[in-house]
């Protein structure tokens, strides 16, 4: 899955979450000041991210996060991590 795709998940998924139209959420729209979502709403919408990209994150790389840009830049970043974890443990295997 691309960049492109893994934006439009996430801004489905908080669109899941808060009933806003996925077209009305910018890549850099804040979602405290300009959505108003509130912490709890936050912590659905990293859960949800979190299982559908099955990222394994642990909850503070989650905190902070406050536009889709920022989210798809951790998700991004933590399946790269994967990708090495993965490489490392066949690497000790072979």
């Amino acid at each position: 899955m691309g960049a492109p795709e893994m934006k439009a998940k996430i801004k489905e998924i908080i669109a899941n979450v808060t009933n806003i139209d996925p077209a009305e959420i910018g890549d850099s729209t804040s979602f405290t000041q300009e959505l108003g979502l509130d912490s709890l709403s936050l912590l659905e919408i990293g859960v949800d991210v979190d299982y559908e990209f099955k990222l394994e994150l642990p909850e503070e790389r989650m905190r902070g996060l406050d536009s889709v840009d920022q989210t798809l830049a951790l998700v991004e970043e933590r399946l790269e991590e994967r990708l090495r974890e993965k490489s490392m443990q066949q690497a000790e295997v072979a």
